[in-house]
């Protein structure tokens, strides 16, 4: 499934109203809305690099809510399972959905780690979503409601990809999406 401008924007239009409404139950809650491009080292997908939203509510802990678009990566190389050949795969793109908590210092250095679910779309066969767990490590900087950030990751999630062959059939093959990932963006904190 690839991400269209509509999923976008109904993704950023959700973290929004969450945001208002958390806001609006609460008179001292505060939290950001946070515009982020990234680079993932995907594991066997290579390096790529990807869009995304985050929404996080809270002060010193906070819960955070985001959506990520990954292009695709490098193509996928296995051995073939009868002769001494390689099978290529075109690269993965990944919709990646987090859910994770925060913990944030007094210097605004923060560390989190949480859940994600990966929408993985690949154009040789579907591959099915999967479920994965990562860390972070970030700093934000600038004033008091528009700042800054960068941020250093780690994703972990592997899936399996299923072949279709004339000759052999069915050919199945695990993948790793396990990498370090950085990410820079510009946020609203409320």
């Amino acid at each position: 499934m690839r991400c269209t401008a509509k999923q976008f924007v109904k993704t950023l239009l959700f973290i929004a109203v969450i945001s208002a409404t958390s806001v609006s139950n609460q008179a001292h809650a505060t939290g950001s809305i946070q515009a982020l491009g990234g680079w993932w080292d995907a594991g066997d997908s290579g390096s790529t690099y990807g869009l995304g939203l985050r929404g996080s509510f809270g002060d010193t802990w906070g819960l955070d809510l985001g959506f990520m678009h990954y292009g695709e990566g490098d193509d996928i190389e296995f051995n073939h399972p009868t002769e001494d050949e390689k099978i290529r795969f075109g690269g993965i793109e990944a919709n990646v959905f987090d859910l994770g908590f925060r913990y944030t210092f007094p210097v605004e250095i923060y560390l989190g780690a949480g859940a994600s679910y990966y929408d993985f779309d690949y154009e040789v066969d579907s591959l099915d979503g999967e479920w994965g767990v990562y860390g972070l490590v970030g700093w934000s900087f600038g004033g008091e409601h528009f700042r800054g950030f960068i941020e250093g990751m780690y994703r972990f999630t592997s899936g399996t990809i299923k072949y279709e062959d004339a000759f052999i059939g069915t050919y199945e093959e695990d993948f790793d999406q396990d990498g370090l990932a950085a990410n820079v963006g510009i946020m609203y904190r409320f």
